[in-house]
């Protein structure tokens, strides 16, 4: 018999995923969630919110690289990117890889992840916080866009998922999504994750659709992650140009010409197998209808 502590997280109200823990490192609890870091014993130091595996140190690469990467090499160098969330420091890090990158603005509304990040997740951040490129603020993200003077090239948004009556879940609503656009440069773009297709894909649709009621371009793309046990999502938006239009050949080029350093997930092979979507998956995002609004916002069922 084993004796284990177990972390079951729900996926929808009839299913679940558990994992053994091996040894839980730190736990802190914020006003707004709580924080956990264990060890597990298939996927090492993890992050888990509010019941949730954010990201394991085993797989958060595949993630991190399919949320940032696609967006930014599809933009013509972009200098100015905003990232609401990622309280990790992971994205942020992705980010920092683009030569062209001159300022990383990050969002978070929790400074007890912040803090809780820097002590224990360097293998997540890797320094990032400390680079002199990054612009680090405490507070509501939604807040910061409708308020903010500053235009972005990208706008990266790392949010936690849209349960219901969470801080995130109006950031997922046509309302703000036409709030970013109105933050982003001529040729900008953003990207979302966008949940899972496998426990939530009426709610990966209806983002996919939301942002296609704001945006001339909107593209989505799948990546199966280990540690959530399921492929998960990422919409990406733009009125001039999208990631899916881009050949292999293209991205390895652009990867070498515009990042630093070597990835350890996303080249131009894996681009064109995270932008071959399923076709019932497709057929979903193309017949989807439902548009997210403040007043009726979608939400994961569990």
């Amino acid at each position: 018999m084993y004796e284990w502590h177990w972390h079951i997280e729900w996926q929808t109200p009839y299913e679940y995923h558990a994992h053994a823990i091996k040894r839980v490192i730190a736990e802190e609890r914020s006003e707004f969630q709580r924080v956990l870091l264990v060890e597990l014993f298939r996927f090492g130091k993890s992050l888990i919110i509010d019941g949730k595996v954010q990201s394991t140190v085993s797989d958060e690469y595949i993630y991190h690289e399919t949320l940032v990467h696609p967006l930014l090499i599809t933009l013509d160098n972009p200098k100015d990117v905003l990232i609401l969330g990622g309280g990790e420091g992971a994205t942020l890090r992705e980010v920092l890889k683009h030569k062209s990158v001159n300022s990383a603005v990050m969002v978070d509304i929790d400074p007890v992840v912040i803090d809780f990040a820097k002590k224990y997740l360097y293998e997540w951040h890797q320094g990032s916080f400390d680079n002199p490129k990054t612009k680090l603020i405490i507070g509501d993200g939604y807040k910061f866009v409708k308020e903010t003077n500053q235009k972005f090239d990208a706008v990266i948004l790392d949010l936690t998922d849209p349960i219901k009556d969470s801080p995130s879940q109006l950031l997922y609503t046509v309302e703000f999504y036409k709030q970013v656009k109105g933050i982003l440069k001529e040729n900008g773009g953003l990207v979302t994750q966008a949940t899972s297709p496998s426990f939530s894909l009426d709610t990966f649709s209806a983002i996919y659709n939301t942002l296609r009621n704001v945006f001339k371009y909107v593209s989505a793309s799948i990546a199966y992650i280990p540690g959530f046990d399921s492929l998960w999502g990422f919409v990406y938006a733009s009125d001039y140009r999208s990631p899916s239009s881009l050949t292999a050949e293209q991205v390895d080029k652009l990867i070498k010409e515009t990042i630093i350093g070597e990835l350890k997930f996303y080249d131009g092979e894996t681009h064109e197998m995270i932008f071959s979507i399923p076709k019932h998956i497709r057929v979903k995002l193309e017949s989807e209808k439902r548009i997210s609004t403040e007043k009726e916002p979608i939400a994961v069922p569990a």
